[in-house]
């Protein structure tokens, strides 16, 4: 799991970077305040876009991820619920064994 968190560290921080390195060339290149601000702008939407595809795939992935959880604690509850009728089962039957020893040694 580290890795998968530093990899979304590293995402984040290249998105971040690009943002700020872009908008920073944008200052620097010499255009009028007019262009500069369109730049800008359209800078800003089109990072904004990305940010929100991101959530998105995110948000996605976490429904994928919880659904395959949800599924796999199922199968284990369904396990365990089996698992404790065979217990429940023998448990029965040795007890009737027990009664059925009992009555006969007692006879």
């Amino acid at each position: 799991m580290p890795k998968e968190n530093s990899g979304n560290g590293m995402l984040v921080g290249t998105i971040v970077g690009t943002a700020v390195g872009a908008v920073g060339a944008l200052l620097l290149a010499p255009k009028s305040g007019e262009k500069l601000r369109e730049d800008i702008s359209n800078k800003f939407q089109a990072f904004s876009q990305r940010t929100q595809d991101l959530a998105s795939t995110a948000r996605d992935k976490t429904k994928d991820v919880l659904s395959g959880v949800k599924e796999e604690t199922s199968d284990l509850a369904n396990h365990a619920r089996k698992s404790n009728e065979h217990v429940m089962d023998a448990l029965s039957s040795a007890k009737d064994d027990m009664k059925d020893k009992l009555r006969s040694s007692t006879n």
